[in-house]
């Protein structure tokens, strides 16, 4: 089998105007985020699918518009190879094309997608295999930036996720016209104070406080069943929140190669990490650093950034073949997405979703919701 074109194309995803609890309407919020998609052609007729969405320039390295301009560079290197040399290609392009991992994604995706449908096994079974009792979703309790938000709103907001069946809750400090720290944690109080047995709470300031803001958050909410996740920006920063928080911590944005679980484990910074398949550079890498993290004690929360259908199955392939001892919870990005661009993709149900049994990444595209066609390399 070898690869004989590549298309990239960019869409558009907006969001399906989320917001929290039932006043959603007040805080709601309609961004579009360009994606990158991808389709790898084979000599046999089997095509793989991959995509990557950095959910503009605000969240993560890169942005869409270079996805689109570095993807077909490296795929001029793909044409006449096998896709299943994915560990060989992973290791060519990163010495010809450094760094920008998250432009590597999409390709690295369509591979494993090819790789399933021409052995006809889901992802999950060959990433390690499809382990069951899977560990619930989590739902973000989203509010726009500058939307005055009381304690009252976020109530709302965990008990509207949790009559659609979630049991995971991630808050979102930080970035509101009342971020007062007080105020915050008032308002993480309110929601601790509505748990109810089996949830968790984890309160994400992507990175957003400043180490006196979150010192003060520790100490505030010691006594409270709530997990941490990315309070300040920088490694330094978390290392030395760590020593002042006896409470699980999460790390997210600082998590980006497999160093850095060991930079974190040596520094006892963490003990939940979460590895953004778009963030790692792909499911190749995705896998490596889920076994390291493992090997070390830590759990582990697959995730990435944004993304359709596409992304998504790819995400709930990473879970499905974690650990569950491992495995906190992991995430639907279509509950969020207000955009379709493939069929086959499994339902939620409640606060679970399962991966697809169906060979590859399971899905089929909608050719017409692909957007523009920005390269073919052939």
């Amino acid at each position: 089998m070898k690869i004989t074109r590549i298309s990239v194309h960019m869409v558009g995803l907006p969001s399906k105007g989320i917001g929290g609890g039932d006043d959603a309407e007040r805080f709601k919020k309609t961004d579009t985020y360009n994606a990158v998609v991808v389709q790898v052609e084979t000599d046999t007729g089997i095509t793989g699918l991959g995509e990557v969405c950095t959910i503009g320039t605000h969240y993560m390295r890169g942005f869409a518009e270079g996805a689109a301009a570095g993807v077909p560079i490296i795929a001029k290197g793909l044409i006449g190879e096998d896709p299943f040399q994915v560990e060989k290609l992973n290791r060519r392009w990163d010495r010809v094309f450094k760094d920008d991992l998250y432009i590597k994604t999409p390709l690295d995706m369509a591979l494993w997608d090819i790789m399933g449908k021409a052995t006809g096994r889901p992802i999950c079974e060959l990433m390690g295999g499809r382990y069951s009792g899977q560990a619930p979703l989590y739902r973000s309790i989203y509010y726009p930036p500058n939307a005055e938000v009381t304690p009252g709103d976020v109530v709302q907001g965990c008990q509207a996720a949790r009559r659609s069946g979630f049991r995971h809750f991630q808050l979102k400090p930080g970035k509101n016209a009342d971020r007062h720290i007080d105020n915050e944690i008032e308002q993480i109080e309110a929601a601790a104070g509505t748990r109810e047995s089996g949830e968790a709470i984890i309160i994400d300031a992507n990175g957003n406080w400043t180490l006196h803001e979150a010192i003060r958050a520790a100490n505030a909410l010691k006594d409270q069943p709530v997990i941490f996740e990315q309070p300040c920006v920088t490694w330094e920063e978390c290392i030395t929140f760590r020593k002042h928080c006896s409470l699980p911590v999460k790390l997210d944005e600082v998590i980006e190669t497999p160093q850095d679980l060991i930079r974190g484990y040596q520094a006892g910074a963490m003990d939940i990490v979460a590895i953004k398949i778009a963030r790692v550079g792909g499911l190749t890498k995705a896998r490596k650093m889920r076994d390291l993290a493992l090997d070390l004690g830590f759990t582990v929360v697959p995730d990435d950034a944004w993304g359709s259908e596409i992304v998504s199955s790819a995400l709930l392939h990473f879970a499905a073949s974690t650990d569950p001892r491992y495995l906190l919870c992991y995430t639907d990005l279509t509950d969020y997405v207000g955009h379709s661009t493939a069929t086959g993709y499994p339902k939620r149900d409640g606060g679970s979703i399962t991966a697809s049994d169906a060979p590859g990444l399971g899905l089929q595209l909608i050719p017409d919701a692909l957007g523009e066609l920005v390269a073919v390399v052939e």
